[in-house]
């Protein structure tokens, strides 16, 4: 949550920078008005006419000067001062190409959204990862427009079926959700497949290409256009071994004697060393098996008690120590609660309907719900209350729960009863805040 920022008294400086340029325009105008009006206080054989006219001049000329200083050649002098001072005081991140070294994901999100990374692309975009779920869901949108743009797109994940991926489900105690994403993001990059093939023209030189690997994966990477001198490429320092423990980022740019050949040459090993994923096939992972996904998001709703409807939820802000559901959103009735929410706490309803194409109940392969929430929620399927109460906003693993007996043929209905706690002593919204994230995921024949 972002933090208020404490007002203080008027900042004269402040106040004259903000209105820099309405004082050039003043001055400006001040000159040209006493030049053209100068004949009509003195006659011209007067003495005082000329050098009027000309201190006029002189000062409307000053305006101008001004006015030009600040639209076009101020910023850039902030620039290249700026650039300046960064190679003084860090000049061995400058010479090695580092733009940025960021703790986590999140906060390279922050700072770098994928919409920024992908906006300059021109010849293509180079991705691995472990399970590219975040790719698949969140980002599959602006891949299949970039591929229908003409960009080459090269996505690395593991191949679920490998020893190691069973090796590093151990290690995350034993929980089937790390395969589980492999398995979706493969299934979701297959669709996508298919949508683009069925778009795409044959003189489109844009295509989407999918391999996997069966080892310990050295690095996680975004590399946009590795071939060009306006590359970068942002790489996860470190191999994921299934912990929880976030791994550090670092942007680097094309630069002569750079990390940034490092990095490209360590991708591309990745890359010899995979093989491609058939995506023409019906299912890159099983036969015959069809996926559904959904994740919390706008598609999300809540009961608005109000006017007795159901509206649209709001990505809402996380609060301190909250943790995410890959490919899923934080989503509450509003951005943040209110004051008062946040001292007498809220319950409100939320639902996710989706329309399933089963024939019988065993056309259902698996059927989960991944879901954290704060601060209280209560589950149901098509009117079926789950027992259990699920929480774990800032738990390690989210709460995975199974739901398979509940779904049906047509349309289904999972609803979220969520419940915040009072908490009479918060001094602030970001003391008592309260959210729900989840992920769907059903796999059916």
């Amino acid at each position: 949550m972002t933090k208020p920022i404490k007002k203080s008294g008027m900042n004269v400086r402040q106040w004259v920078r903000d209105r820099i340029l309405f004082l050039a325009m003043g001055i400006f105008v001040v000159g040209a008005t006493g030049y053209i009006t100068a004949g009509s206080f003195f006659d011209e054989s007067s003495i005082w006419f000329y050098p009027v006219r000309e201190f006029a001049l002189l000062i409307s000329l000053i305006g101008v000067i001004s006015l030009g200083y600040e639209v076009f050649l101020r910023e850039l002098t902030f620039n290249e001062y700026k650039d300046a001072l960064e190679e003084i005081v860090n000049p061995d991140a400058v010479r090695l190409g580092i733009q940025g070294i960021y703790k986590n994901r999140s906060e390279l999100a922050q700072a770098t959204s994928f919409e920024t990374l992908f906006e300059n692309v021109k010849e293509e975009i180079f991705i691995g990862g472990s399970s590219l779920l975040s790719i698949s869901t969140a980002s599959r949108e602006l891949i299949k427009e970039k591929v229908l743009g003409g960009i080459k797109i090269r996505l690395l994940l593991m191949d679920p079926n490998s020893p190691v991926v069973e090796l590093i489900t151990r290690q995350g105690g034993g929980k089937h959700t790390f395969l589980n994403e492999i398995k979706t993001s493969l299934l979701l990059l297959q669709k996508l497949h298919d949508e683009i093939q069925q778009e795409n023209s044959p003189e489109n030189k844009g295509r989407l290409i999918v391999h996997s690997y069966a080892s310990i994966p050295s690095h996680s990477f975004i590399s946009i256009d590795p071939g060009r001198s306006s590359g970068v490429i942002v790489a996860d320092i470190g191999p994921y071994l299934g912990r929880s423990t976030p791994r550090p980022s670092m942007l680097v740019v094309n630069k002569k004697k750079g990390m940034f050949d490092y990095w490209k040459n360590m991708n591309e090993v990745m890359w010899e060393a995979s093989y491609p994923v058939a995506l023409e096939e019906a299912d890159p992972t099983f036969p015959n098996t069809k996926t559904l996904v959904l994740a919390s998001g706008h598609e999300t709703e809540y009961y608005d008690a109000e006017s007795k409807t159901w509206a649209k939820a709001s990505i809402c802000q996380m609060g301190s120590g909250w943790r995410g559901i890959k490919g899923s959103q934080w989503v509450w009735v509003r951005e943040t609660v209110l004051p008062e929410e946040a001292k007498t706490g809220s319950q409100h309803k939320f639902r996710i309907k989706f329309n399933l194409p089963i024939n019988s109940p065993t056309a259902i392969r698996r059927a989960e719900i991944l879901l954290r929430s704060d601060d209280t929620c209560r589950v149901s399927v098509n009117a079926v209350s789950l027992q259990q109460e699920y929480g774990g906003a800032e738990y390690s693993d989210p709460f995975l729960i199974g739901i398979d007996p509940h779904v049906q043929d047509g349309e289904n209905t999972i609803g979220f009863e969520l419940i915040s706690y009072a908490q009479p002593d918060a001094k602030g919204t970001d003391e008592n805040s309260a959210g729900l994230i989840y992920r769907l995921h059903i796999e059916y024949s």
